[in-house]
């Protein structure tokens, strides 16, 4: 079944014409992936599809009663609002019930006559078991323990969260409410490699249709059994994974590109047979030879003629490196570090040396880049030592780039930073796809990668021999991570990065630091190896607890529910013997109305024996649970 349908829709905004046409359906259950360089147009499609913009032409479908829910950047709730509020706000309708039947509960225990509102009461609990309305808690529980939301986390108050961390409790909430069509924007960008790993999982097995939009090529993969990509306002189909999408691109590429050449090859051979036929037809004064040439040239024009395939310039430029002799590169020993009374490093030790190439990882709040910090000397610790070789000198591009004094164009920032002149600042900038007028944009008015982009510029300019990246692909599409990807290459020095884009962590790390509760974890080997090592811990190893001590893995619980299967089974039993009393305590009342209304009082009474034998039988569950 067609889920939704988008059929020649355009877009305009002022004269910029976003989408041209944009054609292709998703069918009920797909994962879909829809990718696109930066301003393409996705972010558009999913505001059409969700119905926050209309299309400037075509037509939009969606399957009839199909809810639809957005991953928003930017969600507005009441002040006083926490992240739990957020969170249990996804059960707006359901808690209603809760507290209305909560009410009548209340009344049925204190009037005299409940069998009043015993009708009322039933139905509510009805649509309550209907929408799942027991297992609230738990589902919350779950989000929580997946997106690694941290009691404390729970009690803050939304409005003062940073931008990342609200876009993950939004993100929260959307999960929890489970709509029929789920479209998520970026989901990744703010979550750590585990939060992450969960998420792909949460997606593997979620019932409704998925389309996403995301520059994690590793998500991408686990996730996606289909690739939409937006191309000059134009969209493509690729029926297939991500690592597909490649290939099946590359593919199409190589035959446009042969298709193109044939006609074109065909072409030059008709015109040059059409020439020939004009310059006979003047020798010796033929009208039928010149017929003839107009003939090869109207078939010319009416050839179907291939589009030339287009393909993205690769990087030609390199970083500019300074040799060094030594060996150690960044030595830690013992450092400790407080911030508000808070141990975020706790006598950290580790040592880079020269030409290796270190990620490191871990939770996010755990300290990663303040151990940034301390090696750049932006920061001092407040125990121990941290050293960088005597000829070190380092380049750092922090996870958000801000240039001192944001204003002025690309431009004029290139020529001072650079100190080259007009021309030769130009002709480097294009290098770094900033060609043409581009580069007279105002330093203001820049995204995330392009801030990142020209940062890198003016590192590979620098004579440098070491490489501290934060985040360095947060902001970048695909191509733009492919093309840092291949600069990188060229790099002979030492890198030092954090990032949660597995791909590029398996593509660089030769050794890999995991930085947990304060201390680090040295793993002498890549991505896959730290990953192989991992699983191989087990949660008491990880933690340092013993097997007496240790917590239990879901030490982390909302404070307003009981998070366990138990108590949520121990809920709905308790409910069943409220209403199976307040019904036994009508059926008393309607048999002491019965007078000398024999047959009445046995119907009656046997219903009441029904009645009694229920209970007895779920008292019996509910003794069972509370031994349990």
């Amino acid at each position: 079944m067609i889920e939704i349908a988008l059929c020649a829709i355009e877009k305009y905004y002022g004269s910029n014409h976003v989408l041209q046409g944009i054609t292709f359906q998703v069918r009920q259950g797909d994962r879909l992936g829809l990718l696109g360089k930066n301003g393409a147009g996705k972010t558009t499609v999913f505001r059409i599809i969700a119905g926050h913009e209309a299309c400037d032409a075509g037509e939009l479908h969606i399957r009839k009663g199909a809810r639809v829910g957005m991953l928003e950047q930017f969600a507005i709730f009441p002040a006083s609002w926490t992240v739990a509020d957020v969170l249990y706000s996804a059960f707006e309708d359901l808690l209603a019930l809760r507290k209305r039947m909560a009410l009548l509960e209340t009344r049925m225990a204190q009037e005299s006559g409940p069998e009043k509102h015993i009708e009322e009461y039933g139905r509510l609990q009805q649509q309550y078991e209907a929408g799942d309305g027991y297992s609230v808690e738990r589902n919350v529980e779950v989000i929580c323990e997946g997106l690694r939301f941290s009691p404390e986390f729970l009690d803050q108050q939304f409005e003062r969260l940073s931008g990342g961390e609200q876009t993950k409790a939004v993100l929260g909430r959307l999960l929890l409410r489970e709509p029929d069509i789920l479209l998520l924007d970026e989901p990744t960008n703010h979550l750590d490699v585990d939060a992450i790993e969960w998420l792909e999982g949460y997606l593997e097995n979620y019932k409704g249709t998925v389309v996403v939009i995301s520059h994690d090529r590793y998500f991408l993969d686990r996730v996606v059994n289909n690739i939409v990509e937006i191309v000059n306002g134009n969209a493509e189909f690729y029926q297939g994974s991500y690592s597909y999408f490649v290939t099946e691109k590359e593919a199409r590429y190589s035959r446009q590109l042969e298709k193109y050449q044939q006609e074109q090859k065909k072409i030059r051979q008709l015109e040059q047979a059409a020439k020939r036929l004009h310059e006979w037809g003047r020798q010796v004064d033929n009208p039928g030879l010149h017929r003839q040439a107009f003939s090869i040239e109207k078939r010319i024009e009416r050839m179907e003629k291939t589009e030339k395939p287009l393909q993205e310039k690769k990087i030609n430029t390199s970083f500019a490196q300074l040799e060094f002799s030594g060996e150690d590169i960044v030595t830690v020993q013992d450092a400790v570090k407080n911030y508000g009374g808070k141990m975020v490093l706790d006598h950290v030790s580790f040592s880079i040396r020269r030409g290796e190439r270190t990620a490191l990882l871990g939770e996010n709040g755990s300290g990663k880049s303040t151990l940034l910090r301390l090696i750049t000397g932006d920061s001092c610790p407040d125990g121990g030592k941290v050293r960088l070789g005597s000829s070190v000198r380092y380049g750092y591009l922090p996870q958000v780039v801000d240039f001192p004094r944001n204003e002025g164009t690309i431009l004029e920032k290139a020529c001072s930073v650079l100190k080259l002149p007009e021309g030769e600042a130009r002709r480097i900038l294009a290098r770094y796809r900033f060609p043409n007028e581009s580069v007279f944009k105002s330093l203001d008015t820049l995204s995330g990668g392009e801030k990142s982009r020209l940062s890198l510029c003016f590192l590979m300019h620098n004579e440098i021999n070491l490489l501290i990246l934060d985040e360095p692909t947060n902001h970048l599409d695909i191509d733009s991570r492919e093309w840092l990807e291949t600069a990188l290459e060229q790099f002979a020095g030492t890198i030092l990065f954090v990032s949660h884009d597995r791909y590029f962590i398996a593509k660089f790390a030769s050794q890999v630091l995991e930085l947990s509760q304060g201390r680090v974890e040295q793993y002498a080997g890549g991505y896959e190896y730290y990953r192989e090592k991992r699983r191989q811990i087990t949660p008491v190893q990880k933690t340092g607890q013993t097997s007496e001590n240790a917590k239990p893995a879901r030490a982390k619980v909302l404070r307003k529910a009981p998070p366990a299967r138990e108590a949520v089974q121990k809920a709905q039993v308790e409910t069943a013997i409220r209403e199976l009393e307040i019904v036994r305590q009508a059926l008393e009342s309607r048999l002491n109305q019965c007078g000398d209304n024999f047959a009445a009082v046995e119907e009656l009474f046997q219903e009441k024996c029904a009645i009694d034998e229920k209970l007895e039988g779920i008292y019996q569950q509910w003794f069972d649970l509370e031994k349990e």
